[in-house]
């Protein structure tokens, strides 16, 4: 809800729940009495708003779900939106909406366990359900509830891998195509995540300040990554021939909104080559590279595009030695040759 004021008269502006625009008049033109009459309307509301439950049956809000989500959503989260209500179903199928509870997702939750389902799956699925009913809250469909309540599985952290210089070589040398030696050097050169390779256009290169412009994608802040040597050479090479506004041109070009089209090849490249890989190991790459050279976790993190330097940390370990000689910078500390508890002992002997 909002206060707006049209024709020197102020409105309470809200939308009902069809998603419909709405206004009430609150037959005033003084501020100070718009207010008053605006925050007992909104308080009335919210009253009203936890005790209000909209008889909407499980299977019409699935296919409003769905709907919504095609349109507004990437395909990814919508194939887990998806597969986490198939577990939800396959433990107890609500008749309606307001039969999903915390304690359902609860139940399913220790369902999918006693299944023999991932930690990283559960977490994954439970995730999307609570987004899918903090969806329905938001479009005054139920009440709210405490959906934090259901707590993520503790799951291990995983051992960082990388690529050695040897590795890479390989890789580059079992490319079908300049295309795909590109999409390792953007990788293992310039640590960029599979969509970032996918969407880079050729009006993000700058040749002229020796740059890489990476738009917001998974975060909401732009970067900009320098080139090394190698990749810069690859990108002028790959420049002149250019038919595409794409950078990376592999695969079929109806098939660069899924990026499924870099994920697809690449284990076959990697089997050629004669090594393990997987294409986010060229990130893990670029960043544990970065760090074993002496680079600093923060600016690490500015490069890679992290939002918080938390995610940063997970490359701190590959450098040891730094961390062993910061700790040697510590001042030395005289210790006495007897402890303050011992001299007191012998005062109170005495």
């Amino acid at each position: 809800m909002a206060l707006v004021k049209r024709y020197g008269v102020y409105y309470a502006d809200f939308r009902v729940p069809n998603g419909k625009r709405s206004r009430i008049s609150l037959q005033t033109t003084n501020l100070r009495v718009a207010q008053e009459k605006y925050a007992d309307l909104v308080s009335r509301r919210k009253k009203a708003k936890e005790n209000v439950v909209v008889d909407m049956q499980w299977d019409a809000f699935k296919d409003r779900l769905f709907r919504y989500m095609s349109a507004e959503r990437s395909k990814s989260t919508l194939g887990w939106a998806k597969l986490a209500i198939k577990h939800l179903e396959d433990f107890n199928t609500p008749r309606m909406l307001r039969d999903v509870t915390p304690n359902l997702l609860q139940g399913t939750k220790e369902y999918m366990i006693n299944e023999g389902f991932g930690k990283h799956n559960v977490n994954r699925c439970m995730q999307a359900l609570k987004c899918i009913m903090r969806l329905a809250e938001k479009w005054d469909l139920v009440m709210e509830q405490k959906w934090q309540s259901i707590g993520k599985l503790k799951t291990p952290k995983g051992r960082v891998v990388f690529h050695t210089d040897e590795e890479i070589d390989k890789l580059l040398a079992a490319c079908p195509s300049p295309g795909w030696r590109l999409v390792v050097l953007l990788g293992a050169d310039a640590g960029l995540r599979r969509g970032e390779i996918a969407h880079l256009r050729w009006q993000d290169v700058d040749f002229k300040n020796n740059q890489l412009y990476i738009a917001p994608n998974k975060t909401e802040n732009h970067r900009y990554v320098p080139m090394t040597p190698t990749l810069r050479e690859a990108l002028t090479k790959a420049e002149n021939g250019a038919k595409s506004e794409y950078v990376v041109e592999v695969g079929r070009a109806s098939s660069r909104n899924t990026k499924d089209f870099l994920t697809s090849y690449y284990p076959k490249i990697a089997k050629q080559a004669g090594v393990k890989s997987f294409l986010h190991k060229l990130r893990h790459t670029y960043a544990s590279q970065l760090v074993q050279k002496g680079v600093n976790l923060y600016q690490v993190s500015k490069l890679l595009g992290h939002s918080t330097i938390q995610m940063t940390e997970i490359y701190a370990h590959l450098a040891p030695a730094d961390l062993q000689q910061a700790a040697m910078c510590m001042t030395p500390r005289k210790m006495p040759e007897t402890s303050g508890l011992a001299n007191a002992t012998n005062g109170v002997a005495k």
